[in-house]
This record gives structure tokens, C-alpha cells and sequence, in this order.
């Protein structure tokens, strides 16, 4: 994909038709030509000619900032997904703000990664599953169990836009905890919102520290360090309501330096038998 930044103008400056029409979907809900003609007649003040807002929007086509369904027009997540991965490794690289991650490959079917904090895991988790998410056509089951789903503390905006975009592909989630806490249960209303599949069954045979997730014929394994996880309990059994979770303790411990391997599996074999076991919770 040919990766075009358009950003829109601030402050004073002359805009452009595309900057006015990146910006009117940016703010707003998909829209025809006829609308986003209006809307930016109405908005911007500007006398534009409806030829010159037609090829605007077909230049953002071509260059797939935006996607067209019927009539309407709307911001293409392809590419913001695109965008937001390359400022973030321009950022990464420019500013030197975190060591590099780590990636070994031991055989064609097995890498691990080394990440150095929890956020950065995440990261890489998210865009794994965005990669399998855009090629999957066959098996579109999404597995998760473990012990507390903690990236949504940090990271909610990031992952209710991962599971639009996954729902909007089809992917079915099924996502089972082994702890009870009160933001375990929160987290799985969360996602039972969604329309995904969410259980908490603390009965489950699972190391307390690990995590195992399964799609496509990918198996994904990770276990937190153990002076990392006993931080994260004590971030979860003191929490008794949402006023007690302090939201600037729980970042640093997020942000905290840890070597944690991120170990991805290619077996379709495995993948459906760690798929299965999940989704055999949600079975009568």
C-alpha cells in the first residue's frame, strides 16, 4: 500500500478540498459527495465547486486514505492502521525512546520476540492480529486465555478499534479469564458488549503468568515476569471499585523495564486444538 499522509491544515492557513474532506470524515460518519459537498460548503465557509470536492475525495481514493461502500465515503482503517505503525517506528527510531525489539526464529515455525515492557508486548499483539485479521479467509476464530486482560487499562481506545475492525471482517472472539477481580469482570462486560464471546472460569488449568492465544494457525505464548505479575495483582485484588485503581501506578508498572518473550507458533494442529479448548467453554 502507497502510504499518503494528509493531515489537515490548522490555524488560519488556506485549505485544500482534500484537507476539508479528510477532516469532515475524521469528525463525522460516512458521507455521499452531495453531503460532503454541503458539509463543507457549511462548515468551511468556502465557495467550492462540487467537480472540485468530487476530485478530491477520488484522489484520496486512489491513494486509500479513504474507501467507498454504495455511495458513501469513509476513512479506509487499512490505512490508518498503516499510518499509525509508521509513526510509530519513525518515532521509535528518531527519538531512540526504547530499545529495539528482539526477534529469533528458531526454525521456519517458531520466532520469539523480546519486548521490554507490557505496552510494547501489546503493541506487537495487536499487530499480529491486524496482519491475520486483513489475510484471513478460511478460519476467522480469535482465542484468548488468561489470567487478567490488562491491556485494557492502558490501551482501550487501541484495542475497541482492533475489535471494530475485526468484527467488521467477521472474526469471532472468544476470550476466557481464570481470575475474578473486579476488573476481570468489568473486562468481560466489555467485551460481552461487543458481541464477543467472554467468560471467567477460575477453574481452568493454566501457569498463573501465562497467556495463550490462538488464530489463524498461529499459537501466540507469553508469561509475565513474576515480579512483574505480583505488581499487577496487587493492581487487581486492591481495586474493589473503579475510584481506587490508580490509573498513574498501574501506567508505571505498564512502562516498567522487563525482558518478556513473545513466542509465536505456526501450527495450524495446535492452533485449533488451543482454539477448541476455548471455545468448548462456551458450549452447553
Amino acid at each position: 500500500m502507497t502510504l499518503e499522509i494528509v493531515i489537515p491544515e490548522a490555524g488560519t492557513q488556506k485549505k485544500t478540498a482534500k484537507d476539508m474532506v479528510f477532516s469532515i470524515l475524521v469528525e463525522d460518519k460516512a458521507k455521499t459527495l452531495t453531503q460532503l459537498h454541503r458539509e463543507l460548503i457549511r462548515k468551511y465557509h468556502v465557495s467550492v465547486s462540487f467537480q472540485a470536492v468530487m476530485k478530491a475525495v477520488h484522489s484520496l481514493l486512489f491513494s486509500h486514505v479513504l474507501v467507498k461502500e454504495g455511495k458513501v465515503y469513509s476513512l479506509n482503517k487499512d490505512w490508518i492502521f498503516e499510518t499509525r505503525n509508521f509513526f510509530d517506528r519513525l518515532y521509535t527510531e528518531h527519538f531512540k525512546v526504547k530499545r529495539l525489539m528482539k526477534r529469533v526464529e528458531l526454525g521456519k515455525e517458531i520466532a520469539v520476540y523480546t519486548v521490554h515492557n507490557l505496552l510494547e508486548l501489546d503493541r506487537l499483539w495487536n499487530d499480529i492480529l491486524t496482519q491475520w485479521a486483513k489475510e484471513e479467509q478460511e478460519d476467522k476464530r480469535n482465542c484468548w486465555m488468561g489470567r487478567h486482560a490488562w491491556w485494557l487499562i492502558p490501551r482501550l481506545q487501541e484495542e475497541d478499534t482492533l475489535h471494530d475492525f475485526m468484527i467488521e471482517r467477521g472474526v469471532k472472539t472468544y476470550n476466557v479469564w481464570r481470575e475474578n477481580a473486579m476488573l476481570d469482570k468489568i473486562a468481560a462486560k466489555y467485551y460481552s458488549r461487543k458481541n464477543e464471546f467472554a467468560k471467567i472460569m477460575t477453574r481452568i488449568r493454566l501457569p498463573k503468568d501465562s497467556h495463550i492465544a490462538a488464530f489463524g494457525a498461529n499459537v501466540i505464548k507469553f508469561e509475565i515476569p513474576h515480579n512483574l505479575s505480583e505488581k499487577l495483582e496487587k493492581i487487581y485484588h486492591h481495586t474493589k471499585k473503579l475510584g481506587d485503581l490508580d490509573i498513574k501506578h498501574a501506567i508505571d508498572v505498564f512502562k516498567e523495564n522487563a525482558e518478556i518473550e513473545f513466542t509465536v507458533i505456526k501450527d495450524k494442529f495446535l492452533a485449533d486444538k488451543v482454539k477448541e479448548e476455548v471455545i468448548s467453554h462456551f458450549k452447553a
